[in-house]
């Protein structure tokens, strides 16, 4: 059976049409009422085949009751969540769905459009980057294991161990900060800014009254404030011009990449909170989540305002350097909604004083940060 729309959901179905990502639109009864090109070539299905019929029909029988119960039960609500899209011949396709429902007036009353991204390629890049660090956590347990063993040899033997730790800590460190100056390297010049974004946050972590230990521990989860960019294209990446919606869905999910991408192990959890909570904004406007406030955790907020800075402050692909006066001015405006209102007060006092002269002279070379 075919669905046909009337002219005036005619205006709806042609921006389903024009999106860079899949889309459907789905009937107050629950059937497809038109699916965009893109949809069909990820289902690997003709459109008449879809139209007319519930989206759970394609999926294996015994989850078809409980999607069906999921569409019921939020048919009135915003809902985005991660899952799989059935391909016919073929695997289930992992995605994110974005449900939400039309306005209440007539025809469009009932009606839901869903919006599906595409995210198999980020959960292959996931996958290999996981497999790759258990190897690589598998080679330190092991060097640690081989360390430790020599302090049971003789007493003369602890000082060796204790260098041989260190020495392991160091090139640990040495790994992440690579890894995180690989991935800043995509969209500027040398990486240099997330070794800019560490210091900017922990002399500000300090003046808040944090410990050096905690300021320390801040100040270097922040270089990995951006590790989930991993998994965006560059064509997004080191695109100069906007980004359609499709695109900036997929900016905005290197937050949840880089909270996944980072070990589960207590040393990152630091990190793990400032990667995906540091593009949430102080009134609640912000991403992933929309926290707002203090329910956001100090250190993303720390975080969220010395990227900016150093953002603006810094040419970049797709823009040119700021001014740092008008940077000021800038943050100084956003104050109360994209920004802690306290940080941006203590930000800006730090800045007066000259706190930051020497992290903002220097350049994005390689060699100019081996003395911070």
């Amino acid at each position: 059976m075919l669905v046909n729309t009337s002219e005036s959901l005619g205006q709806t179905v042609g921006v389903l049409d024009a999106l860079h990502c899949g889309a459907v639109l789905i009937g107050p009864a629950g059937v497809i009422v038109h699916a965009n090109e893109r949809l069909c070539r990820m289902m690997r299905r003709p459109l008449d085949e879809l139209l007319g019929r519930y989206l759970w029909e394609f999926y294996p029988p015994e989850e078809t009751q409980r999607l069906q119960d999921e569409f019921h039960r939020e048919a009135n609500d915003e809902v985005e969540k991660e899952t799989t899209l059935p391909c016919a011949g073929g695997e289930p396709l992992p995605v994110i769905i974005s449900s939400r429902p039309l306005d209440h007036a007539a025809p469009r009353a009932g009606h839901r459009i869903l919006t599906i991204i595409d995210i198999s390629q980020q959960k292959r890049v996931e996958k290999r980057f996981q497999q790759q660090y258990q190897e690589v956590a598998k080679l330190s347990d092991t060097v640690l294991e081989q360390a430790l063993d020599l302090k049971h040899y003789s007493r003369s033997l602890e000082e060796k161990v204790r260098e041989r730790t260190a020495e392991l800590h160091e090139a640990n460190m040495d790994a992440i900060l690579m890894l995180a100056v690989a991935c800043e390297a995509r969209d500027s010049d040398t990486g240099a800014h997330v070794l800019r974004i560490k210091e900017y946050a922990r002399i500000l972590a300090q003046e808040l009254g944090l410990s050096e230990s905690e300021s320390e521990e801040i100040a270097f989860s922040a270089i990995m404030h951006d590790v989930g960019k991993i998994q965006v294209p560059d064509e997004i990446l080191k695109k100069p011009g906007p980004l359609t919606t499709g695109e900036r869905q997929a900016m905005e999910f290197h937050t949840i990449a880089g909270e996944r991408i980072l070990s589960k192990r207590p040393f990152f959890d630091t990190a793990r909170l400032i990667a995906r909570y540091h593009h949430e904004n102080w009134d609640g406007s912000g991403y992933p989540d929309r926290l707002a406030s203090e329910d956001i955790p100090l250190p993303a907020r720390i975080v969220h305002l010395v990227d900016v800075f150093d953002a603006l402050t810094f040419a970049r692909v797709y823009k040119s350097a700021w001014q740092q006066s008008d940077t000021i001015t800038e943050i100084t405006r956003l104050s109360g909604t994209m920004f802690d209102p306290h940080l941006a007060e203590v930000f800006r006092a730090l800045l007066d004083a000259g706190a930051f002269e020497e992290i903002i002279s220097l350049r994005d070379s390689p060699g100019t940060f081996d003395n911070i």
